[in-house]
Parts: C-alpha cells; sequence; structure tokens
C-alpha cells in the first residue's frame, strides 16, 4: 500500500508542472471551515484538477452514567477530480471561476487514530479510505466557497475492513486570487 500512494504522489507531482489551456483555476488555495484545515487544488488538464487537504476532525462519544470524550484528529485527504459540465456552464454564462462545476472522483483519505487534543481513545492507530464520488464545488466573487460530495468507498484500519458510503461537506474561502 505504501508503494501505491509512493506512485500516486510522484505521479501527481510530475502532472502538477504542465501548463495545459484548461478550463479549470491553475491552482486554488483554500481554508476550511466545517473541518478545520486547509486545501490546494491544482489544474492539471482542460477540466481535471488534483486536490489536497490538511484537515482536523472532530469525534465525541458520551452519555448518561459516563463521562464525555472528544478528540480532534489529524488526517491528509488527496483527490483527483474531472469537472463534468465547465463546458456547458461556460455556454450558459454561469460561473467557472474557483472551479465551480460538478465533478467525478477518486479519494484517497487517511486519518490518525490518536487524537493530538482531546482523549477520546480510538481502536485503531489509523483509518484509511478510498471513495469513488460525485461532487459539486461552487465559488462566489468574494471568495466563499462549498462543496458536497459523495460516493461508495472502502473503509480501512489496521483491524478489518468495510464498505460504506462516504459523505465530504465543505465550507470556507478561496484565499488567493481565482480565474
Amino acid at each position: 500500500m505504501r508503494k501505491c500512494l509512493l506512485y500516486f504522489f510522484l505521479l501527481c507531482a510530475a502532472l502538477m508542472f504542465a501548463q495545459p489551456d484548461n478550463n479549470v483555476s491553475p491552482q486554488l488555495f483554500k481554508i476550511n471551515a466545517l473541518a478545520p484545515g486547509v486545501s490546494y487544488e491544482v489544474g492539471i488538464a482542460k477540466n481535471t484538477t488534483l486536490n489536497f487537504d490538511a484537515v482536523f476532525g472532530f469525534a465525541a462519544r458520551g452519555g448518561s452514567g459516563r463521562d464525555t470524550e472528544f478528540g480532534l484528529f489529524p488526517g491528509i485527504n488527496g483527490e483527483i477530480r474531472y469537472f463534468t459540465n465547465m463546458e456547458r456552464r461556460k455556454t450558459k454564462g454561469k460561473n467557472i471561476g474557483g472551479n465551480s462545476g460538478n465533478y467525478l472522483a477518486l479519494s484517497n483519505q487517511l486519518q490518525s487514530g490518536n487524537p493530538i487534543i482531546g482523549s477520546l481513545a480510538n481502536g485503531s492507530s489509523y483509518y484509511y479510505n478510498i471513495a469513488a464520488l460525485y461532487g459539486i464545488q461552487r465559488t462566489r466573487e468574494k471568495g466563499f466557497y462549498w462543496g458536497v460530495s459523495f460516493g461508495p468507498g472502502v473503509f480501512n484500519n489496521e483491524f478489518d475492513t468495510e464498505f460504506g458510503l462516504l459523505v465530504n461537506l465543505r465550507l470556507g474561502w478561496v484565499i488567493r486570487k481565482r480565474r
């Protein structure tokens, strides 16, 4: 699995230097508010981007008769996104700046099972998932953006593997100038 991740990141690094004529923004730096963190999205082809996230996930557990525990868990995410409706949005006069469009993506996520803040103990030292996603991303004039993506995935930790539905919600601001 480590070799696959290494090859994936080497391929991504090689593609980052391509300068094609594209519908997507050459690069976007975003601050995420829902899952606190940062994102970097880079255009690699006419309708294709690579998106990298570094986030902190929050979890809490409690109930009657026991203490409430919480944790802040660091994680990383890498996605390759293909935007499916950029030409149609352009012909209708809609905004495509800031990669405002619908996309298909392959997502890889890795999250620590050990909190950096809090006392919530998980059974595994890491959580990894891979998913095929359908997503919607919109960026407004002032840089405010939102996005939602969902799709089937494989969830893995050091003890077992499960299939399920992955849902990502994003809300934040684009820091750099958009296209």
